[in-house]
């Protein structure tokens, strides 16, 4: 057969594959064997093994023929294979995620690959990512490392090549899962529903059930699953892991499992991208839901309670979250937080945050969404005008917040004047700061 070589498309350690044109104008591969490696079989014997290994899961060999060898100019012998028009496993992982359908049935396609070549009496032996061709409709296993038939190796080492192609064919499954729509818990699942001498019968029940539509329409699980993700120790705090984590999260999950948290008091702050991103993918509905949730808890637990959690979802959620509240709850918040202000103290030389009024500091992120933020600055103004404590801890946690305080509330002359009994004072966390208020304002309270 003559053959024209167009177009290398890949070499390895024991064969380049090329690209051809044989006589009859079709679109082949030829894969030169290289002859040097020490125990791989001659282009013959490996073209009859792959003939063996005739399936539709497996690339199919057309004949063996002699071609001059590109690199070295010498008259080899080669196996002329089907062209496969498509891409790498590997190559399609770098796109976009997969649909679930055609996630399981390119897994489903590899595990029947492996399992004609097992019934064949080999092994593949160098089973990876880019040895799985995937064209529009199926997958194809390639490259099988034939060395020499299992049947003339010990009991032991043909258990050793086996084990070692299952191996590699639940990391690709993994990587399957992970790369696709199906929801990435299910890769750690699947795992878990193997032992480690697992057997293909076993991988391939295993894959079906993680992607079997009852799997995935199990919404108990893939909240459970959401939910564990959400609320792990090793979680990776930033943006960058949020974003890839909301992407992966199932619409459906995203109200049970924000409300769940609300409910056990999980929130913490290292989560906040991610919880910012899936308030943002809720509908009007689900946010609804999820404001009611936190109603109730707040309403639970401020001003007494466990309230901290739960403030600081109010604080991240915003003005939208604060908005869907019922009015009551609202005023309920607005009362306990600006009272809270009057507890507050600061003592420069504890290690404590505040010696008072932690629910207090929370006024100055959320008194923008206050019905009477004049009772707030009247408060403040008062801290302002009684101790060393009280003016530190204005200074600590309102300092910047009251030039606009007391725009919206028309109070500045009334702050003007309370500054300058905590300058005055000496209270330092106002003097060592005062350069962050408006230079009028810092004019006006220097000024005798």
């Amino acid at each position: 057969m003559r053959l024209t070589l167009a177009q290398k498309l890949g070499d390895g350690a024991f064969a380049d594959v090329w690209k051809a044109e044989d006589e009859l104008g079709r679109d082949v591969a030829v894969k030169i064997i290289r002859p040097a490696n020490a125990g791989v079989a001659d282009a013959l014997t490996h073209a009859k093994a792959l003939a063996r290994a005739n399936h539709p899961n497996v690339v199919s060999v057309i004949s063996v023929e002699r071609i001059e060898d590109p690199d070295s100019g010498e008259e080899v012998d080669c196996v002329v294979m089907e062209l496969i028009e498509g891409e790498t496993l590997s190559a399609l992982a770098n796109g976009p995620l997969l649909g679930h359908e055609r996630a399981q049935n390119i897994g489903l396609g590899i595990i029947k690959g492996l399992g004609h070549i097992h019934a064949q009496g080999m092994a593949h032996g160098d089973l990876h990512e880019e040895n799985v061709m995937v064209t529009a409709d199926r997958a194809k296993v390639i490259d099988i490392l034939y060395l020499n038939s299992l049947a003339s190796l010990s009991t032991e080492n043909r258990a050793r090549r086996l084990r070692r192609d299952l191996l590699s064919l639940r990391l690709i499954l993994q990587q399957i899962i992970l790369h696709s729509e199906i929801d990435s818990a299910e890769a750690t699942e699947f795992n878990n529903l193997l032992e480690s001498d697992a057997s293909l019968d076993d991988i391939n029940s295993a894959f079906l059930q993680v992607c079997s539509p009852a799997a995935r329409e199990d919404d108990a699980r893939q909240v459970e699953h959401a939910y564990a993700r959400l609320t792990e120790e090793n979680f990776i705090e930033g943006e960058e892991y949020a974003r890839a984590l909301a992407h992966e999260t199932p619409d459906g999950v995203i109200a049970p499992i924000l409300k769940r948290l609300i409910a056990n008091g999980d929130y913490d702050v290292s989560r906040k991208d991610y919880v910012a991103l899936l308030w943002a993918k809720l509908p009007a509905r689900g946010r609804d839901e999820v404001a009611r949730e936190l109603g109730t808890a707040l309403d639970t637990t401020v001003p007494k309670g466990k309230w901290g959690p739960c403030v600081r979802l109010l604080k991240l959620l915003g003005q939208d979250a604060w908005d869907r509240l019922s009015p009551r709850m609202r005023l309920k918040v607005e009362g306990a937080v600006v009272r809270d202000v009057l507890a507050g103290s600061k003592d420069i030389h504890s290690t404590k945050k505040t010696s008072g009024g932690a629910l207090g500091t929370y006024a100055a992120s959320l008194w923008r969404r206050f019905s009477k933020p004049d009772v707030l600055a009247d408060n403040l103004i008062s801290l302002l005008r009684q101790s060393w404590f009280t003016q530190n801890y204005v200074g600590e946690y309102f300092l910047t917040k009251i030039p606009e305080i007391a725009r919206v509330t028309g109070k500045r002359a009334e702050f003007i004047k309370a500054f300058r009994s905590a300058v005055g004072n000496d209270a330092r966390l106002i003097v060592n700061n005062l350069d962050n208020l408006p230079d009028d304002w810092v004019e006006e309270i220097r000024a005798e």
